[in-house]
């Protein structure tokens, strides 16, 4: 259990690591003393990454190297970008970035969380409501109505964790994330969540690294690595061919990219401003994936609330005609 609450918490966690971390750099903190300021207030996990992470400067090795060994702490994002800072000689400027980008993707997860928990607890209750009138009325046993109940909550239970596991078990690449990826596009509410959340994350990407000097073709396709969906990501792709054949950026952007950010890209491109301009769009469009996902958060319980009515309705006109049966 505390396991779980660990990994629940550890996006704002690392957060508020990589920001104190960042902050002890800036201010010209040696790296080792930094890591060994911000450990020991961290949970278990966290401290045993970011121990290692001391240890391993202490014996002359990169921060980039260790993390790389603590797969379930450190994202490939981060690896990702603090390699980057320490050739770049920006440590402290990237991991405040790093900084900001976890408390972007924690926001977005809480965001997105909240529109799950009070349908998920009306459900659990309605599992042991529906079945009580049989139950009150004699037509069942204890077992009969426990087993009634586990039954309703199978009903959406097993299909939601079927859906997690997939999610969760394929791979990040390939043709079945690719497939994965292009049905949650096609979700009412969400998928436009999913979509803006993508560009987000590829505007910080390429924000991040663009700070840390690595060329644009390199950023364009690390960048599209952290999209966090590879239909969106596509999009985005043909930008480097483009940027090798000597055009611009935006002239290889796919036409069903939002044309707004298609001109703005452009603009900072040839105004020499497109580090402002990323970031810029990168904040845009987190605030529209936010959002999308509280309006999902909005909808989907009235769903789940509809769905429920119409059983409720299912369960009065059953008791009523038990009732009949009895007279």
């Amino acid at each position: 259990m505390d396991d779980l609450k660990e990994e629940a918490a550890m996006p704002d966690a690392l957060a508020m690591a990589y920001h104190n971390l960042s902050s002890m750099l800036d201010a010209g903190v040696p790296i080792l003393r930094s890591l060994n300021t911000v450990t020991p207030g961290l949970k278990p996990r966290m401290r045993k990454a970011f121990l290692a992470l001391a240890e391993g400067v202490s014996q002359g090795n990169t921060l980039a190297e260790t993390m790389v060994l603590h797969r379930r702490v450190f994202d490939p994002v981060d690896v990702m970008i603090v390699e980057v800072a320490e050739k770049s000689g920006n440590l402290p400027g990237l991991i405040g970035l790093l900084s900001k980008w976890h408390e972007m993707a924690s926001r977005m997860r809480r965001r997105m969380m909240s529109g799950f928990m009070l349908p998920a607890l009306v459900l659990l209750i309605a599992a042991f409501v529906f079945p009580l009138p049989g139950f009150v009325l004699g037509e069942w046993d204890v077992k009969s109505y426990l087993f009634r109940v586990a039954g309703i909550l199978a009903l959406f239970w097993v299909p939601a964790a079927v859906i997690v596991a997939i999610i969760i078990l394929t791979p990040k690449t390939g043709p079945l994330r690719r497939i994965l990826d292009h049905i949650a596009l096609r979700i009412p509410i969400l998928g436009a969540a999913v979509h803006k959340l993508a560009v987000s994350r590829f505007c910080w990407a390429f924000h991040m690294l663009s700070k840390a000097g690595v060329p644009i073709t390199e950023s364009v396709e690390m960048s599209i690595s952290v999209a966090g969906n590879l239909v969106v990501g596509d999009l985005f792709r043909p930008a480097a061919a483009s940027v090798a054949a000597g055009g611009l950026m935006s002239e290889g952007f796919s036409p069903k990219l939002p044309f707004d950010l298609v001109e703005l890209w452009k603009v900072g491109e040839e105004t020499g401003q497109l580090d402002d301009i990323s970031k810029r769009l990168a904040d845009t469009y987190t605030e529209r994936a936010e959002f999308w996902l509280h309006e999902f958060a909005r909808w989907f319980p009235r769903i789940v609330y509809l769905l429920i009515c119409i059983m409720l309705i299912m369960m009065i006109i059953q008791l009523a005609g038990g009732i009949r049966s009895m007279y």
